[in-house]
């Protein structure tokens, strides 16, 4: 039964697996889960992991900032904003990013931008559009005591960001 199920769903994991199978036998026919993990071990049915897709770069000519964020909790909206890219796969084969900045306290996304490519620019529109919310809320132009975060790829460390 493993082998048909194999076959249909190729990259089905053992957890998945596992519970299909107590739903097509019964729990009470089945062997434990970590038992069965072994069991499909033994006979070389487990998928290897895929590698993770390393996506960051942080070894460029840019400066790299301190960290001032660990050890921080923010205790308000607006004290810290963390930036990062998403890669959003594509049906057609391509691939768009989701540039992205939060705010770590309300975990509301206060700045965004999709675009087709990883420039310093895109990201930097979405950390416009972050400044011009924050600014609307706090009826202010100030915003002292915000700290920026992110994880020191290039787009945040090259000038044009800075």
């Amino acid at each position: 039964k493993v082998g048909a199920i194999r076959s249909e769903a190729p990259g089905i994991g053992c957890r998945k697996l596992w519970l299909m199978l107590c739903s097509v036998f019964g729990r009470e026919r089945m062997p434990g889960r970590d038992r069965f993990f072994r069991l499909l071990r033994r006979r070389g049915l487990v998928l290897a992991r895929p590698k993770p897709r390393r996506t960051t770069d942080s070894n460029h000519r840019y400066h790299k900032w301190k960290n001032l964020v660990r050890g921080f909790t923010p205790t308000a909206a607006n004290q810290l904003w963390v930036a990062d890219i998403t890669y959003i796969p594509l049906e057609c084969g391509g691939t768009c990013y989701l540039h992205i900045v939060t705010d770590a306290y309300s975990h509301k996304v206060v700045g965004h931008k999709v675009s087709p490519s990883l420039r310093a620019s895109e990201s930097l529109d979405a950390l416009r559009q972050a400044i011009a919310h924050a600014v609307a809320v706090r009826g202010t132009d100030s915003l002292d005591g915000l700290v920026h975060h992110s994880d020191r790829g290039v787009q945040y460390c090259c000038d044009a960001y800075i």
